[in-house]
């Protein structure tokens, strides 16, 4: 039978990358088609997420000095997400972390994306998500994302990264801008898609719940990834407001920028099934994390993103997530109201339905781009 390669962020010790990989791959076997996540993962990335920063200013010198007493528990995390992929992705026989090791040789189609794999300024940021090592292979992107940065500013020969897109069979990608961005570089239109953590149901995260974390606990639920303190003391006030307590994510971060000052919590370990298990078992969700917005509806949970500096600019991501399934209501400014009420209830009737309008478009191009390919049963995936 054809087989179908994905290359994507599956190795970052972050929830959304890794449930995004768990989730394309879920997804496409859902729907009939044969596929393995390629084990790639640059030098960068492993750098990336290592437990210490690099030595390499006065900065990363001072958090590493912070993060010394707390080691054991990270190291216990990176255990945790290596885990979550060993048992719930099924992966290349072969490791690789340069672009010169890799071969289509095998594969009928590699599958680009989803996530920020075509975010150029990143440290795990690595030519070869966009394909010019696969010489006989279709070339498919799924939803990628430029990560706000557009190629014809940031690179510095654009037209290389022209070259390649130009190569792919089907060009589909994840935001508004980036859309915008794909046709001024190449003159290609290029689908707005969702990620693919959407095509999956609530059914199927639930059997990823790590059950010794899930409690219905009363607690708001808050992660923002630079945890600036403006946004730190509105939801202090928020919790205060309600007498709930705080359970907050990213160990590293939660030391180096002092985010326990506020009185808020970290889970006693992290990985991609507790973070699902946090966010379900949440009376309220508050966030800038693009995954964390998916995952509170995804749950159907009371949720608020808070704008934060990117999101005023080219930093559509959420703005394009949160208007595709008609909840930009839930974009907030980080303006604390005493008088209004953060546990209203969210309506989630027109989510319902622009939900399943996003899979159907996602189903419709998987057909179109991998049908050719492979043979694609509907296992109750549309209704």
């Amino acid at each position: 039978m054809p087989k179908t390669g994905i290359i994507t962020f599956h190795r970052s010790y972050n929830c959304g990358s890794m449930l995004e990989s768990y989730a394309i791959q879920r997804y496409l076997s859902k729907i009939g088609i044969e596929n393995e996540i390629i084990d790639f993962s640059n030098i960068g990335q492993r750098k990336l997420y290592a437990i210490f920063f690099e030595c390499n200013s006065i900065k990363n010198i001072i958090k590493n000095i912070l993060l010394i007493p707390h080691k054991r528990r990270i190291d216990r995390n990176n255990a945790k997400y290596e885990e979550f992929k060993e048992k719930y992705m099924t992966l290349s026989e072969e490791e690789y972390y340069d672009i010169k090791q890799l071969s289509d040789t095998g594969y009928d189609i590699i599958i680009a994306g989803s996530d920020q794999i075509w975010n150029i300024t990143i440290q795990d940021g690595d030519e070869a998500y966009f394909l010019p090592w696969v010489h006989r292979a279709k070339k498919v992107a799924y939803a990628p994302s430029f990560g706000a940065k557009n190629i014809l500013v940031w690179a510095e020969k654009p037209e290389k990264y022209k070259t390649w897109l130009d190569d792919f069979a089907a060009l589909s990608i994840r935001e508004k801008n980036g859309a915008k961005w794909m046709w001024e570089l190449t003159g290609k239109s290029a689908e707005i898609l969702p990620d693919p953590t959407l095509l999956l149901d609530e059914e199927e995260y639930d059997k990823l719940l790590d059950m010794h974390i899930y409690s219905h606990t009363n607690y708001i639920f808050f992660y923002c990834p630079s945890f600036q303190n403006d946004i730190c003391k509105m939801v202090k006030k928020i919790s205060d407001k309600y007498n709930m307590k705080v359970i907050v994510w990213s160990t590293k971060s939660y030391y180096t920028r002092a985010v326990y000052r506020y009185g808020f919590k970290l889970p006693v370990y992290e990985s991609p099934s507790v973070y699902l298990s946090l966010i379900k078992g949440a009376e309220l969700v508050i966030t800038t994390s693009y995954h964390g917005a998916i995952f509170s509806t995804i749950f159907r949970k009371k949720i608020y993103v808070i704008k934060n500096g990117g999101m005023y600019g080219d930093d559509d991501r959420v703005k394009t997530l949160l208007e595709s399934i008609r909840m930009s209501e839930r974009l907030i400014s980080c303006e604390y109201r005493d008088d209004y009420d953060y546990l209203q209830t969210v309506n989630y009737e027109i989510y319902e339905q622009e939900l399943e309008r996003l899979r159907k478009k996602a189903y419709d191009y998987l057909v179109k781009n991998v049908k050719t390919n492979q043979n694609i049963v509907d296992n109750g995936i549309l209704v």
